[in-house]
């Protein structure tokens, strides 16, 4: 069975409980049930709960020329031309969104529209009217499952090759906004990324970082792209820790400081491939109900389908950072950091500062507490630096001891003031290996468009040129080009 039929099976399945529950008891649907996604012949169950004459479904799709209508008629009790009147009317509502109840020729057409669709059912003239607001309600939901089509097609289409082409956001705000839409919930998504080898602290096998990749519109914007903490019951879940939550309070563990707390009971479930987790989903179901039939039916198959299209992401993810990062420290390597310079300047020339620093005596420590200290050296150095940069910087590895930082929009006075505080803040930061101190130091150079050049590709030999006057000047120290 294709993944669309067997989507459209369990819902028709779900619709078919609720289409002759309703007829035998005369209740209305419980809340978060609905007829979703409702093919033939769920619209046939529909319509002979209501012993109505007729049940239309009417929207512009935008892959075709023109409008596609679905209707199950009682041909015995209908004419043409009856028909015909109800489907113009029913375009008319559909064109200018309205909905309410009119009375035809042929019995009582109740009508919703929003959106491009319409729905409506045909009701006879003996039927009971102090039913109409069953009626108006299971039309809304139906409304309601016809305009998500076309996000539950879209899923299924994503696991074709072209889904390889999503990031791992594109994933997680597309999930985040299907299931807000389907369950009327607020969404956070979290993407479980590979730990780090430069993570790494002794022996020590770092845990996953876990990433927020998509937010629904009712949730706060700021989260995208936060690291939740790791003892975070988000985390947990995105983890594979546990099999899944529903609890109280923050599951972020306050990844946001004073970002509102949403009250009520909140849903941690995990995005799965087989056993394997590689996210995680926060829902806040409305009125704190968790969902049921065909609305849990259609988050579950919303996770299954993400589960492997996540999984992919977060694999070319993976090997775009690997080409271009370095594999030690985690920063840009030179390749990238070369690419980034040159796209900088695509117009003409640009306001910019650039560092170049080399951490001092590094052959020494390397030869005297091996080339293991040398690296953990070099990481530690990598930590200063992006503690002490601005947000926008970009730094990296460029050699064996070598970084480099570029700062967009900074004069050369910026530059230098914040090679300084690196420069300070290693000389001031206790560095050991294996409990024997060595004493860590760096020399900068910094140069700066237009102040030392009137371009940005001059930049790198310029700054170069000054770091080799820091380190012939005794090293530990900043120098700017042209000084």
């Amino acid at each position: 069975m294709s993944l669309i039929a067997a989507v459209l099976a369990a819902l028709a399945g779900g619709g078919a409980g609720w289409a002759l529950a309703r007829r035998r008891a005369g209740l209305p649907m419980a809340s978060g049930v609905g007829p979703h996604l409702l093919p033939d012949p769920a619209l046939e169950w529909l319509r002979r709960s209501y012993g109505a004459l007729g049940v239309w479904v009417a929207e512009l799709d935008p892959q075709e020329e023109g409008p596609h209508a679905e209707r199950i008629v009682d041909a015995e009790r209908l004419s043409v031309s009856q028909i015909v009147a109800v489907d113009r009317r029913l375009e008319r509502a559909r064109d200018q969104e309205q909905s309410g109840a009119e009375r035809m020729d042929s019995g009582t057409l109740v009508f919703h529209a929003a959106g491009g669709t319409a729905v409506a059912l045909l009701l006879p003239p003996t039927f009971d009217a102090t039913r109409i607001d069953l009626v108006e309600a299971d039309l809304r939901r139906l409304l309601d499952g016809a305009r998500r089509r076309p996000q539950i097609v879209a899923l299924a289409q994503a696991q074709s090759q072209e889904a390889s082409l999503e990031s791992t956001g594109s994933v997680g705000l597309r999930l985040a906004y299907q299931l807000e839409r389907a369950l009327d919930a607020q969404v956070i998504v979290a993407a479980t990324e590979a730990a780090s080898e430069h993570a790494r602290v002794g022996s020590l096998t770092p845990l996953p970082q876990v990433r927020v990749v998509g937010v629904s519109g009712r949730g706060d914007r700021r989260l995208l792209d936060t690291v939740v903490p790791e003892i975070s019951d988000l985390a947990r879940v995105a983890r594979g820790e546990v099999p899944q939550l529903t609890m109280e309070g923050d599951p972020l563990g306050g990844a946001v400081a004073d970002r509102r707390q949403r009250l009520g009971p909140v849903m941690l479930l995990p995005i799965l491939v087989g056993d394997q987790a590689f996210g995680a989903v926060a829902i806040w179901p409305p009125g704190g109900r968790e969902p049921v039939g065909a609305a849990l039916a259609e988050l579950m198959e919303a996770l299954a389908n993400a589960g492997p299209r996540l999984a992919r992401a977060l694999e070319g993810d993976k090997r775009t950072a690997n080409a271009a990062s370095d594999r030690l420290t985690g920063l840009a390597n030179r390749r990238k950091f070369d690419e980034l310079i040159s796209q900088a300047e695509p117009r003409g020339p640009r306001e910019g500062a650039l560092i170049y620093a080399d951490l001092d005596r590094f052959k020494p420590l390397n030869d005297t507490l091996g080339h293991a200290a040398g690296d953990a050296a070099l990481i530690h150095f990598a930590k200063i630096i992006l503690g002490q940069i601005r947000g926008g910087d970009i730094p990296a590895r460029i050699g064996g001891e070598e970084f480099a930082v570029w700062l967009p929009e900074a004069s050369l006075e910026v530059g230098a003031r914040i090679a300084e505080r690196i420069r300070i803040k290693l000389g001031t930061t206790p560095w050991d290996w294996n409990g024997r101190s060595w004493p860590l130091s760096a020399s900068f150079g910094v140069a700066a468009c237009p102040e030392t050049g009137r371009t940005l590709r001059l930049l790198p030999a310029q700054a170069d040129a000054a770091l080799y006057v820091a380190k012939n000047a005794g090293r530990n120290r900043v120098e700017r080009a042209g000084s």
